[in-house]
């Protein structure tokens, strides 16, 4: 059994029987079930990791976020299990405004503010900007929220060009959504590359640039310490 997942799973595997028994009596609402429907399907999706070899340190369950900042907010309650070396990871669905509007992936940690015209240089495209949620969903099968790494099984077409921070290498863990913004998925950076050579994909590894005005406030920052 994984690291602490025990308590987690226990969680999960109670909340089945609850639904069971409540379904059995009519008594969940349509969109308690499509919430259970979710659940499932990440669970499902954490089960393909585990037996293609891909390997997650902690599985949290947790209530349906938007946010990096909710995540990191409710994950800070599981601090005695989590540790604080992790990084919530930040993933940009980008697309170029013109042309050919060439899709990526960018992936970084969840407190930097990118920046995207610095990042624009780094890649050589064009002026970048944000996919709309309803191609988001043609594309990757998804919603705003709910983006990661692990969106990209459902790039059947290969459209999406992978572009991961470099500094994320150096966490011990990276926290993802397994399909589900009401889970997260706690795995080492070597093991990202796995599940991404299991899927055929590539990544191009990059230092991300953050915006000026932030810099200049860590540095700040830093300076007070």
């Amino acid at each position: 059994m994984l690291r602490n997942e025990g308590v987690i799973m226990e969680q999960l595997a109670g909340m089945k029987r609850d639904a069971f028994l409540l379904d059995r009596m009519g008594i969940l609402s349509q969109e308690s079930l499509e919430k259970w429907a979710k659940i499932q399907k990440a669970q499902q999706f954490c089960q393909y990791l585990l037996t293609n070899g891909i390997t997650y340190d902690f599985l949290v369950k947790h209530e349906e976020v938007r946010s990096c900042l909710e995540s990191s907010d409710y994950y800070r309650r599981f601090e005695d299990y989590l540790g604080d070396d992790y990084v919530v990871c930040k993933n940009l669905l980008l697309q170029e405004r013109k042309g050919e509007k060439k899709k990526y992936l960018l992936i970084t940690d969840s407190m930097k503010k990118v920046d995207l015209a610095s990042v624009r240089n780094t890649l050589g495209s064009k002026k970048l900007e944000f996919v709309p949620e309803d191609d988001m969903q043609q594309l990757i099968a998804t919603t705003p929220g709910n983006v990661s790494l692990f969106s990209l099984v459902n790039d059947l077409s290969g459209e999406i060009d992978l572009v991961i921070d470099e500094e994320l290498l150096g966490a011990t863990d990276l926290a993802f959504h397994p399909l589900y913004n009401g889970m997260g998925v706690f795995l080492p950076p070597q093991e990202c590359f796995k599940f991404l050579s299991l899927i055929g994909r590539d990544a191009i590894v990059t230092p991300i640039a953050e915006k000026e005005g932030k810099q200049i406030q860590k540095a700040l920052s830093a300076n007070k310490n």
